[in-house]
């Protein structure tokens, strides 16, 4: 799908960007993902890149594929919403991030915390 396109069809108030650490208005730099969401291409990027692992079901997946819930945490005498990740297959909310792992040209691969 061309980018003109997505640009002439919708419309510049409904051009919200998706990723949960953005949320901001897209000027340019549209992209779109397999769930037809849009979102700035950098975050597009940055969501396929940042991968999580469900503790349950043992699911690895990516901040396009994740639910989020809005949730209330107070801190002292201030109430903060924050984003939580729930696990798209089984709904669990003990999510970690996975672990990145970096092959070497020798073929060891050694994992970075």
């Amino acid at each position: 799908m061309s980018i003109r396109y997505l640009y002439r069809t919708t419309p510049e108030a409904q051009r919200i960007c998706s990723y949960h650490f953005c949320g901001k208005r897209i000027l340019r730099n549209i992209a779109k993902d397999k769930a037809g969401r849009l979102y700035h291409y950098g975050c597009l990027q940055r969501a396929l890149d940042e991968q999580y692992r469900c503790l349950e079901c043992f699911l690895t997946f990516d901040a396009t594929e994740a639910v989020l819930e809005e949730k209330q945490k107070l801190y002292g005498d201030e109430i903060k919403e924050l984003l939580g990740i729930i696990c798209p297959s089984c709904g669990s909310r003990n999510i970690r991030p996975a672990a990145r792992h970096h092959s070497f040209p020798s073929g060891a691969m050694v994992t970075c915390t």
